[in-house]
């Protein structure tokens, strides 16, 4: 039986939270816009709609609009003219792009568009300064962009069910992160830096993610209150096996590790390093970094103040990271110098781990391989800035089970 008008206009009019879930309603409600200009919520999950009018922005007054459940497809325009949007449910319908109009909600504090068909964020988004969560679990999503860690009041991301291969580097270096959850990805690694704002990172079911670089370690150990953990399931439920995708090609580095020169029951692994990393040496390796690398040290601490404080017991991990300069825009015309600048403002791979040093390290490094006496059977990897630092942190640090390990194409 269809509504009968006269009794929704009452109700419209009697009402500042609209709740018209699960009516059937295969069109956004003229009546609302007859009659609704001061409603402040409106609530139509589980209906049939398919797209949203373009006279919504005349809704003026709605802060929040829920439409989980639906079959939209697409959005109109319009939609960015409703600036007084402080959340956004667009979960759970049939949505394939994010129209740019959405990066127009200048107050939105929550977006939901989980359970589509989304494959891509668009740049827009980056101008949403007051996001505090974003939820995008269920897509299809590859990669996502960089700018997400330069949000600046995003507290909680969630990215589950997805295709990740990595997450942005720059999320390193977020301010107000509080969770990050991406369970059920493709994930190959987690940044190798510690985390600024030290959020709860939770990424069970990454089948071919098989090691955790020593600052995160020691982050996700704090988050357990132990700084022991027998079962590495503890860490991450369905991570750190032997796994490796061998249907992907890419450039990035991949190390071979000898597991069963220590551990007869563990089979050798093939771990893959973040794409930032073009060139790594083994501690024994005495060779002078290049200077490219040696000018984005250079120029990354001139510019900011960047630490990384390790503490084992209670495990805890301490960053710093702080503008020296307040205008710290830098102008690139060169294809170079735009990686150069994209290398900056994304944040380094990692702090080299001796304590004594902090230079930030981007492109080259030393690594030390090894299984945590904290974390028993998980492969851990320490960056050094250089030999010097490699030596010097293999031969105090007792955290450590060194592994031998070679490149491989």
């Amino acid at each position: 039986m269809d509504p009968d008008p006269v009794e929704m206009a009452n109700e419209v009019r009697s009402k500042v939270i609209l709740h018209w879930n699960c009516r059937g309603l295969a069109e956004f409600p003229e009546v609302i816009r007859l009659h609704g200009g001061h409603i402040q919520e409106i609530y139509l999950k589980w209906n049939r709609l398919t797209t949203l009018p373009p006279w919504i922005t005349e809704l003026f007054n709605v802060t929040n609009l829920y439409m989980y459940g639906n079959r939209i497809e697409r959005l109109p325009a319009e939609l960015g003219g409703m600036s007084q949007l402080t959340v956004l449910d667009l979960s759970a319908n049939r949505l394939e792009l994010v129209p740019p109009c959405i990066g127009s909600l200048s107050n939105l504090k929550s977006l939901f568009l989980s359970d589509n068909f989304i494959e891509r964020l668009p740049v827009e988004l980056s101008q949403l300064n007051n996001l505090e969560i974003l939820s995008v679990s269920g897509n299809q999503i590859v990669a996502l962009p960089e700018w997400i860690g330069s949000l600046p009041r995003l507290r909680e991301l969630y990215v589950d069910n997805n295709q990740l291969r990595e997450l942005p580097n720059r999320l390193t270096i977020a301010p107000e992160l509080t969770m990050i959850s991406v369970c059920s990805n493709r994930l190959r690694y987690l940044p190798l830096n510690g985390f600024l704002s030290a959020p709860c990172i939770r990424f069970d079911a990454n089948e071919y993610l098989n090691y955790v670089s020593y600052p995160l370690l020691f982050q996700l150990l704090s988050q357990l209150h132990t700084t022991v953990v027998h079962d590495r399931d503890c860490l991450a439920f369905g991570c750190f096996k032997t796994h490796y995708d061998t249907n992907v090609l890419n450039t990035n580095i991949k190390l071979y590790v000898r597991m069963k020169e220590l551990f007869e029951t563990d089979a050798d692994i093939i771990i893959e390093l973040p794409r930032q990393l073009l060139k790594i040496h083994e501690v024994c390796e005495n060779v002078t970094c290049s200077l490219w690398e040696l000018a984005l040290r250079k120029v990354y601490t001139e510019r900011y103040k960047h630490t990384l404080d390790v503490t084992v017991s209670p495990a805890n991990v301490t960053i710093l990271y702080k503008p020296l300069l307040k205008k710290t825009k830098l102008d690139f015309t060169l294809s170079t110098s735009y990686t150069l600048y994209n290398l900056l403002t994304n944040g380094p791979t990692c702090i080299c781990v001796n304590s004594q040093c902090q230079q930030p390290i981007f492109t080259e490094a030393w690594i030390i391989i090894g299984v945590s006496r904290h974390a028993e059977s998980t492969i851990m990897i320490a960056l050094c800035c250089s030999r010097s630092c490699a030596t010097a942190f293999a031969a105090h640090s007792s955290t450590t089970i060194n592994l031998h390990w070679h490149t491989i194409d």
